[in-house]
């Protein structure tokens, strides 16, 4: 329960400190007053949802839904679809982002399947169609479409590579195919078999006449042991001079003698110079006739086989030979050059090579012979070999530039399409965790069919103007979704409720969750703000007989002491507070206060109302007093019509308006015919009418005087059950 309001510290009441309430509590204030500021700061104070209920407004207890042509009852459902709402809206944005992701990958999509189609396109004519003609049994099965095709191109990047010295070219693969298909082995060439001593040229060449003979010489004096003689003694001999050694007379014939024995060993070595020199020159002619007869053989051979095969030697035969012949030549010179080495090496050298070139190109055939042979015997092998060849030669064309730039094209707008279709996929899973959180959310709003039940009772009493709620067929799992029935027993589109009939539904909810508490016998502060907006008559005098019953129970309770209610009224219709007001019996007690709203230069101003010269004056009663005044001053016309906007809010307030027609116009025309019958008809007519008409406002009457306008009215009223009512408000002195 809440004594005192503090409101130091709201910078409207600036002027009010505290504010000492009681049970009963009703306060009036124009809008902007600062009436909701007040409900605020009630229940910031009190701070106790639990024993603390609140109407300020159809928010918090309802909200129409035209999507679902339903309204969502109950303060949970709200609080909930509250979170709903929030989560909506971030799902708006993800569903935006997921648009614009969705969007970026049909783009990717669509520039790849450009691409990969364009890079088909290229690939079939640029390698399938070239190798499909070169190797057709290579290709079988992968030519079903260009996509199988450029999907088949992909396996090769899985099969190991050859060892580039083992590859082989188109021409080398269709050769051996060739082959192969054949099915013939092939007898080797026989290499050149060269006999020539290279050694013995070089031995010869490079010795001298004078170096040949001083061996001949030392060979002699060795073999006769004329050693010590020729080294010692022959500087001793001296013609016509007796020996040193023998003491004989050496003469001219003994010198003859000496001198013709070193000249025959000389004459000897020259000639066997000259000798092994031609016998290297005959040996040299003898290379060069079976070179001659070799060739020979080899043409012979290379006739029997294929062109692949076949040994064309005659331009390294004619090298060879040429080289034999200027070594012939060279060694000839020799026998002119005895006194002197003769440089070979270069020659031999120059020869050596030509015979190694070739026996290199003997070779080379006898190597692809050898291939041949074994491709023969292992034909199946051999192909499947060869197949492994053809697909690398695939796999390599793959690789060029021109290949190779197509697919870069196809992997960036792959990349971009993957990154693409991920962020996508993230967009996606970010909506499915808002859907599954909205669901969750949705699976906790609950059925409110109990306090329908009770709202369906009270809307019931609105006679021809009733509706009902009816509990909506689940949809995505919802509950608390009411459609609208109205009275003739059809749905009522949600967007067709007036703010009255949505305030009164907002406000039957507040009151069920009232009795529920009540019923807990707890202490209960019961606060509320401004219940009737926009309501029509029937729904306001609804609203006031509960609120009424509720400031009975509080005044019957506080009194037993069997539960403390507090009770707290905001309004800005002064009818409606004078009608609460005075139900009360007395108003300006220590149980039942009143307050009056104001606005000030500095800020609001609240005032408790301690006596009738006080309190409020509504609308309805200076209706009555400018009645009276223009029936003092004779003013007919304004008379006429102030009397009308008396019966219409009279009729209108004390739901009244049904009935009018059938009952109270029956009643007057039963009635004596009169001048007052006349007026009296005349009125109800413009009191039951919802708008008028410039001719109904502007009655004529002059024939009437203001007396029988009066009395008229007074007829009205009576037929109306209004008797008192009218004694209470026209002034008896006025005549």
């Amino acid at each position: 329960m809440l004594d005192t309001l503090d409101l130091q510290n709201i910078d409207l009441f600036k002027n009010n400190s505290k504010i000492n309430f009681s049970d009963i509590n009703i306060i009036y204030g124009k809008n902007g007053t600062g009436k909701s500021t007040m409900v605020g700061a009630i229940e910031e104070q009190i701070n106790d949802p639990e024993h603390c209920v609140i109407f300020n407004g159809i928010e918090r207890f309802i909200r129409p839904d035209k999507q679902l042509n339903s309204i969502l009852l109950g303060t949970r459902n709200l609080e909930i679809e509250a979170q709903i709402q929030d989560l909506s809206a971030t799902r708006a944005t993800a569903a935006k982002e997921l648009a614009e992701s969705s969007t970026t990958v049909k783009n990717q999509q669509s520039k790849f399947n450009t691409l990969v189609h364009d890079y088909q396109d290229f690939v079939w004519e640029n390698i399938y169609k070239h190798f499909q003609k070169q190797f057709p049994t290579d290709l079988t099965g992968w030519g079903g479409s260009k996509k199988t095709f450029s999907e088949k191109l992909k396996q090769l990047g899985r099969l190991e590579p050859i060892n580039p010295k083992q590859l082989l070219s188109e021409s080398d693969i269709l050769e051996k195919r060739s082959l192969i298909k054949a099915g013939v082995r092939l007898p080797r060439y026989d290499t050149f078999a060269q006999q020539l001593n290279f050694d013995r040229v070089r031995k010869v060449m490079s010795k001298t006449i004078r170096s040949e003979a001083k061996g001949q010489i030392a060979k002699r004096i060795e073999e006769r042991k004329l050693e010590d003689w020729i080294q010692h003694g022959k500087p001793f001999l001296i013609q016509n001079e007796p020996c040193p050694f023998c003491g004989q007379e050496i003469n001219e014939e003994h010198f003859r003698l000496l001198e013709t024995e070193f000249a025959e060993i000389i004459d000897s070595t020259y000639k066997d110079f000259q000798d092994e020199i031609q016998a290297c020159v005959d040996l040299i002619n003898q290379e060069r006739k079976q070179l001659i007869a070799w060739q020979r053989y080899i043409d012979e051979e290379s006739n029997t086989k294929d062109e692949s095969f076949r040994l064309i030697i005659s331009k390294e035969v004619d090298v060879v030979s040429t080289g034999l012949q200027l070594l012939s030549k060279t060694l000839l010179s020799k026998n002119e050059q005895m006194q002197q080495e003769v440089p070979i090496d270069e020659q031999l050298n120059t020869l050596s090579g030509s015979l190694d070139d070739l026996t290199a190109k003997v070779n080379e055939v006898n190597a692809r012979i050898d291939s041949n042979n074994e491709l023969v015997k292992n034909s199946a092998d051999s192909e499947k070999e060869l197949h492994k060849q053809v697909l690398e030669l695939m796999r390599l064309r793959c690789l060029q530039d021109d290949i190779a730039s197509c697919q870069s094209k196809v992997k960036d707008v792959q990349s971009k399409l993957k990154n693409a279709i991920s962020e996508n996929k993230q967009n996606q899973n970010a909506l499915n965790m808002i859907d599954n959180d909205i669901a969750a959310l949705k699976a906790k709003t609950r059925s409110e069919q109990e306090a329908v039940s009770r709202i369906n009772h009270l809307l019931g009493l609105l006679g021809n103007k009733r509706f009902k709620l009816c509990l909506s067929a689940a949809e995505d799992g919802l509950s608390g979704y009411y459609t609208i029935e109205g009275n003739d027993g059809k749905r009522r589109s949600v967007s067709a409720l007036s703010t009255g009939e949505e305030n009164l539904i907002a406000f039957l909810y507040f009151f069920y969750l009232v009795e529920a508490k009540m019923s807990e016998q707890s202490p209960i502060a019961i606060v509320i703000d401004d219940p009737v907006t926009s309501n029509d008559d029937q729904s306001m005098f609804l609203i006031v007989t509960l609120i009424q019953n509720l400031l009975f129970r509080a005044k019957e309770n506080n009194v037993q002491g069997s539960q403390k209610l507090q009770i707290f009224v905001f309004t800005h219709n002064s009818s409606f507070y004078i009608n609460l007001k005075e139900w009360t019996k007395n108003p300006y007690t220590k149980k039942n206060r009143s307050f009056r709203l104001s606005a000030g230069p500095i800020g609001s101003v609240i005032e408790q109302i301690k006596g009738k010269n006080e309190d409020i004056i509504n609308n309805y009663d200076e209706l009555w007093r400018e009645a009276q005044f223009s029936y003092q001053q004779d003013q007919k016309q304004a008379l006429w019509n102030q009397i009308r906007r008396i019966l219409e809010t009279y009729v209108k307030f004390n739901n009244r308006t049904a009935s009018l027609e059938n009952a109270v116009r029956k009643k007057i025309i039963a009635a004596e015919d009169t001048e007052k019958k006349l007026i009296a008809l005349q009125l109800v007519k413009i009191a039951h009418a919802n708008s008028h008409s410039i001719d109904e406002l502007m009655q004529d009457l002059s024939p009437w005087s203001k007396e029988q306008i009066r009395d008229a009215f007074k007829f009205v009223m009576e037929s109306l059950g209004g008797q008192e009512h009218f004694e209470a408000h026209w002034n008896p002195s006025i005549v």
